[in-house]
């Protein structure tokens, strides 16, 4: 939804706003001008300027008040925050809301002013793959196969970095709604993992709007003690051996003594 107004004002000639502005794809944002200016505002016009073409979608002024334009007739509302102050308010925001927002003042005895702030749209990332598979032709290498997609490109790392081999690769591309997904491809060497008792590693994605860790489990099988039942197999073993010694022991000497007597 779009919202539209403006009232007199006290100050210098000036326009307050911002050149950038950042929405979240579905939600709302709220784009304001303040006219910081002596001159009465008989009119606030607000375009939307996106590549080369230039569209009214809304009026407001003291006479006639607020007069939305197609195809934004549903989707304006009129606030007033403060004197020659104006806004828009775009509600569950969409690709097509991305462009530049305009706003003139049309003020006596100074003309018109105007100034304008572009729309820039983020989505919420999302970690989309993390595969590990062997490598062909090695039996030291796995091949670990992480995606993620957002606006603006989300960044994956993998920690800890001591188990990936230095070479890797990493590719961005641009989807037909502007996303960005990012994929990157490491090599990951099982002796380091084995000499650091890794069992699993840990994929990373950062972005503006939300992080997101995920654990991918390590296909190896840790030595010596990390493996609880191969401790008890060896230490029932270890008291069998001794049992069956104290019980042979045992019988020499009861057969010594037997003689003895």
């Amino acid at each position: 939804m779009l919202l539209v107004c403006t009232q007199e004002s006290e100050s210098s000639q000036k326009i307050k706003h911002k050149n950038y502005e950042t929405a979240v794809l579905g939600r709302n944002v709220t784009i304001f001008c303040n006219l910081t200016s002596l001159a009465n505002v008989l009119q606030v016009t607000w375009q939307k300027i996106q590549g080369s073409l230039l569209q009214n979608i809304g009026t407001y002024s003291q006479k006639y008040g607020e007069n939305i334009l197609p195809p934004y007739v549903n989707r304006l509302h009129c606030q007033i925050l403060e004197p020659n102050a104006s806004f828009i308010t775009i509600q569950g925001v969409t690709f097509e809301d991305e462009a530049c927002y305009k706003c003139l003042f049309n003020t006596f005895p100074y003309g018109s002013h105007g100034e304008q702030t572009c729309l820039n749209i983020l989505i919420v990332p999302e970690l989309i793959i993390t595969e590990l598979s062997p490598v062909n032709g090695s039996e030291d290498l796995l091949n670990l196969h992480c995606s993620a997609v957002g606006k603006p490109a989300p960044g994956i790392s993998i920690y800890p970095s001591q188990a990936l081999v230095l070479t890797q690769e990493e590719y961005f591309t641009t989807n037909p709604n502007t996303t960005v997904t990012v994929t990157k491809i490491h090599n990951i060497s099982l002796k380091t993992v084995r000499s650091l008792g890794l069992q699993q590693l840990v994929v990373s994605m950062t972005h503006p709007l939300r992080s997101e860790d995920k654990i991918v489990p390590l296909p190896v099988k840790q030595e010596g003690p990390g493996c609880p039942f191969l401790n008890w197999m060896i230490t029932a073993i270890v008291f069998a051996i001794l049992f069956f010694t104290s019980c042979v022991i045992n019988a020499v000497l009861c057969i010594y003594f037997r003689k003895k007597r």
